[in-house]
């Protein structure tokens, strides 16, 4: 290969080389922290039981003049380790979903505290009324159950799962996460045999390839890393529409997470493209400008 078709080559290579740099450390921080758990522990640092069960305790307090059952009845059985408990059943099959078929089945956590003061107030509630136990009792007072269940689990679904499972956004997820491990080998092992092109390329010259792998690299970390910066710099994230204290919370601090994370990777990029570069730059110049010995003088 001649100088100049290298030179073509190598620069089409090293276009392709920053694009897929971008996309192998978006698959693999993707991969890294979106998962069960990493969900799980940012629910648990950012406090979402409390600010869950605040906006279930609101939202009882404003339902009082409609059902007529104080808010206590469901508070005084609802505590943040219990929350904790429903927000993680919701994760857990969410991610049951991408495994599978992308549909959720929740099974919510058993309160039998909630039950029985459900139980108490309607119990009371008939026997100072004169009210019948009769079969329509019975129904509402399950009715009453199950809605405390869908009530108390809407409010611990911070991350709008369900929503996603049933608008048909999981099981469309489902059909990559489920492959997403060869997905991410196949862009990172695709991004390491466009280098080992670049060192074909530039095979008769094969530090020239570290040149080249270090521009792309550089160039890659600028353009992954200033959108980063400026998105985390401006809080751009802060506007996300639903004020919803727990859902504001959850969704932003996924994205500011993944963004940091992003951010991190790009600048690393950068700090690696300056080495490699450097280090081209002093071989090419001990190449180019050999040390030679003073000649003897008879």
């Amino acid at each position: 290969m001649n100088k100049k078709s290298s030179y073509l080559f190598s620069l089409i290579i090293s276009i392709l080389f920053v694009f897929m740099l971008i996309a192998s450390s978006a698959v693999l921080l993707f991969d890294i922290n979106v998962s069960a758990k990493k969900l799980k522990d940012l629910a648990v640092k950012n406090e979402l039981s409390s600010k869950i069960y605040t906006e279930i305790s609101k939202y009882y307090a404003e339902k009082y003049n409609t059902t007529g059952i104080p808010a206590n009845v469901y508070t005084d059985a609802i505590s943040e380790p219990y929350i904790q408990s429903y927000v993680e059943a919701y994760i857990d099959s969410a991610f049951n979903a991408l495994e599978n078929d992308g549909k959720m089945s929740v099974k919510y956590p058993e309160n039998k505290q909630l039950e029985e003061n459900i139980e108490k107030f309607f119990n009371e509630f008939a026997e100072e009324n004169n009210y019948k136990k009769d079969d329509n009792f019975e129904l509402k007072l399950r009715n009453t159950k199950d809605s405390a269940y869908t009530t108390i689990g809407s409010y611990c679904d911070v991350y709008k799962l369900s929503a996603m499972s049933e608008h048909g956004i999981l099981p469309k997820l489902a059909r990559v996460y489920s492959n997403r491990i060869i997905g991410t080998a196949a862009v990172i092992g695709f991004t390491l045999f466009l280098v080992l092109l670049l060192i074909a390329a530039n095979r008769q010259k094969k530090i020239t390839a570290m040149y080249w792998c270090g521009i792309s690299i550089l160039i890659s970390g600028i353009l992954g890393g200033v959108p980063s910066i400026h998105l985390l710099a401006t809080k751009y994230f802060d506007s996300f529409s639903i004020k919803q204290a727990p859902v504001f919370t959850a969704f932003t601090s996924i994205m500011y997470k993944f963004t940091e994370a992003f951010t991190a990777a790009n600048i690393a990029y950068i700090v690696i493209s300056i080495s490699l570069i450097v280090t081209y730059a002093v071989i090419h110049d001990k190449k180019k400008y050999p040390k030679t010995k003073p000649t003897e003088i008879k």
